[in-house]
């Protein structure tokens, strides 16, 4: 899915193992990561892979000692938004024949 979003953006298939590493290696197994592990730029990195759908966040909020309450953000992967792009059959545009185009050309 990275390969199919990135690659068309221009990024280098090497980049974009380099990116498919770096976000596997916060989640791992799990499917969300805490906010408050990532550093300013990791965060910026997972901004940017929300604006392509693949993240998104969520804020949890609980009570703890003398009615304060203690917010938890969290980033969790969009499985099925992620398996969607990964299995899109890209349908490529029939080609042309280049012998038409001029011929219509000059009518």
């Amino acid at each position: 899915a990275l390969e199919k979003t990135y690659g068309k953006k221009g990024m280098g298939q090497g980049d974009i193992e380099e990116l498919c590493d770096f976000v596997l290696s916060f989640f791992g197994y799990d499917d969300y990561v805490l906010d408050n592990v990532l550093s300013a730029p990791e965060r910026d990195v997972f901004y940017n892979l929300e604006e392509y759908g693949f993240l998104e966040t969520h804020r949890e909020e609980i009570n703890i000692v003398k009615g304060r309450s203690w917010r938890i953000n969290q980033w969790t992967y969009k499985k099925d938004k992620i398996m969607s792009i990964a299995d899109k059959i890209e349908e490529d545009a029939p080609e042309e024949d280049v012998y038409d185009e001029i011929f219509r050309q000059m009518e």
